[in-house]
């Protein structure tokens, strides 16, 4: 089966991409042969548009060449949408099934600040295309509220695992992982941090990681007089992002929007316990009080309480630790994701 991927460049910062490139990656592949097209990449406008125009005319070549059984499009919301849009309806005038996978934390905000006839062309889509997942059962209903006869499934994020939980509990970092910004509570953990800052070991530092509003953080934690407690500010990668991960005992995320973020499953696929919020598809990883604790987003306090808990409470992190690893180890490991990828992909040709 040939199966066309759609998505970002594979150098482009997100959970999206990071979810492709474990598809990309996996080698248990059931006779499926995929071909990846990007159709995004970081760059201005103009430039945008003319990659997207080159990626869309390489699409249409396979389809007349018939070289397309099922078109798997990546997207998120507002300008991912829309060429993932155009790229669903060409390829469905060629009867290639279009499987349409929605990443994006803020599509409700996008339909919600959408013109009518936005909304309409939004409807359309959702409905024509053969099936759209969501990364978990809570999301459902962000496809049905908008076009009741799509159809929707649903596929966890997952993650590949190491062969044994390799959580160190005598780490002294504390890692956020994300876009830096309000959305992502950035600011938030900087306040919870200014609270507990005098109730931790000393030598316990915090690192907020990621693109994104790196220098306003940098400011307001000097403008805090937390400086001290942080490690490391900014984007990271490769043998420097391992290296942090093995000396992470907390991840936290207090976010405000997501989907199903991919660092809480690729940290509790190293053992590392996650603080974060309430929201989207999270409670149905994170178990609170069983392999994480969940607060409601812009709950500096209890944020603040959490973390000074689990920092100075070792036992508890191991045992966090243990379940935080079973849990992608039974439900979110890049297997199973597969295999249930290919049992959709089989019924919609099989339509």
């Amino acid at each position: 089966m040939n199966v066309l991927m759609c998505c970002s460049d594979l150098s482009y910062k997100g959970g999206m991409v990071s979810v492709l490139k474990g598809y990309l990656g996996y080698s248990g592949w059931h006779d499926i042969d995929i071909t990846f097209v990007p159709t995004h990449r970081d760059a201005g406008k103009a430039e945008l548009i003319t990659y997207f125009a080159k990626a869309y005319s390489r699409i249409l070549s396979l389809a007349v060449r018939k070289k397309i059984d099922i078109a798997h499009l990546h997207t998120a919301e507002r300008g991912s949408f829309i060429r993932k849009a155009i790229i669903a309806l060409t390829l469905k005038r060629f009867g290639i099934p279009v499987v349409m996978h929605h990443h994006g934390a803020e599509f409700e905000e996008y339909y919600a600040s959408a013109s009518p006839r936005l909304k309409r062309f939004i409807k359309k889509v959702l409905t024509e295309v053969d099936t759209n997942i969501v990364l978990s059962n809570r999301l459902t209903d962000m496809i049905r509220s908008k076009a009741p006869d799509a159809r929707v499934d649903v596929v966890y994020n997952a993650v590949s695992l190491p062969p044994v939980n390799p959580y160190n509990p005598d780490g002294k970092s504390i890692t956020l992982l994300g876009r830096l910004g309000k959305r992502k509570g950035a600011y938030d953990l900087l306040k919870a941090i200014s609270m507990i800052d005098t109730q931790i070991e000393p030598d316990v530092r915090f690192n907020l990681c990621g693109d994104g509003e790196t220098d306003e953080v940098r400011i307001e934690a000097e403008r805090l007089g937390i400086a001290h407690r942080i490690g490391h500010i900014g984007w990271i990668d490769g043998d420097d992002k391992r290296a942090l991960i093995a000396d992470t005992i907390i991840n936290v995320l207090p976010s405000y929007n997501e989907g199903l973020p991919m660092t809480i499953l690729e940290t509790m696929a190293q053992g590392i316990p996650s603080v974060t919020t309430r929201i989207a598809s999270i409670p149905e990883v994170v178990d609170d009080g069983i392999n994480g604790y969940m607060i409601e987003p812009g709950d500096i306090v209890a944020l603040a309480d959490t973390l000074k808990s689990l920092a100075n409470n070792r036992e508890l992190r191991i045992t966090l630790s243990r379940n935080a690893f079973a849990t992608i180890s039974e439900r979110f490991s890049l297997p199973k994701s597969i295999d249930r990828l290919e049992k959709i992909y089989h019924s919609l040709t099989a339509r």
